[in-house]
C-alpha cells in the first residue's frame, strides 16, 4: 500500500463510526437520548393540556451536565405535573361546579392571584387582565389536577433501555436511575 492509500484509507476510517473516540460516541449517544426524551415530554406535555403551542411544551430543553445533561422547564411544569389543591372556597348557597383536586402535591393556600399569575393567563389567554384575575381565582379555588406528564415520559421500559443501549455502547452493566429534582413538600 502506498502513503496516499494508506492516508486515504486512515481519512475514510476515521470518518466511519470505528474512528469515532470513545468521548464523542458517548456525546452522541446523551445527544440522541436526549433529543428523544425531549420530544417525548413535548408529546405528553400537549397531550395532557391541549396545547400545540403553549410555552410549557416550547421550553422543554436539555443541558449538559458532568456525567448527563439535565432536562428543563418552566418554573411551573411541577405544578402541571405534580397537580395543585385548590383552596375550595364556595359562598353561601353556591356549591362546586366539579370537583376540587385535593390530591395535588402542592397545595393554593388562599384565592389571592399575584400579578405574575393574572398577566400570565392573559397571555395564554388573550383575556383582559380583569378576566385573567376572575380565571386565577377559579383556578385556585378548584386546583390543578396532576398531569403525570414525568411518569407518563420517564418509565421503566425507557430507563432500561436507556441501560442496555448504555451498556452495549461501554460493554458494562448499568442500571439508569431517575431522580426527580421537585420537592414534593
Amino acid at each position: 500500500m502506498t502513503k496516499q492509500e494508506e492516508d486515504k484509507y486512515l481519512e475514510e476510517l476515521k470518518r466511519s463510526p470505528l474512528g469515532i473516540g470513545s468521548n464523542e460516541v458517548y456525546t452522541n449517544f446523551l445527544t440522541d437520548i436526549s433529543n428523544d426524551l425531549i420530544k417525548s415530554f413535548r408529546d405528553v406535555i400537549e397531550n395532557e393540556t391541549g396545547s400545540t403551542s403553549g410555552d410549557l411544551k416550547k421550553s422543554v430543553v436539555a443541558f449538559p451536565s458532568k456525567n448527563g445533561f439535565e432536562i428543563q422547564a418552566e418554573y411551573y411544569y411541577k405544578f402541571v405535573d405534580g397537580g395543585v389543591s385548590g383552596v375550595g372556597e364556595f359562598s353561601g348557597a353556591m356549591s362546586p361546579i366539579r370537583s376540587v383536586v385535593s390530591n395535588g402535591a402542592y397545595s393554593f393556600k388562599n384565592l389571592g392571584v399575584p400579578q405574575s399569575m393574572a398577566n400570565s393567563i392573559r397571555e395564554w389567554s388573550g383575556a383582559s387582565i380583569e378576566q385573567s384575575y376572575a380565571i386565577g381565582v377559579n383556578i385556585k379555588n378548584y386546583g390543578i389536577k396532576p398531569k403525570n406528564i414525568t411518569d407518563k415520559v420517564i418509565t421503566d421500559a425507557v430507563l432500561e433501555r436507556i441501560a442496555e443501549d448504555l451498556a452495549t455502547l461501554t460493554g458494562l452493566n448499568i442500571e439508569a436511575r431517575f431522580n426527580s429534582a421537585f420537592d414534593v413538600n
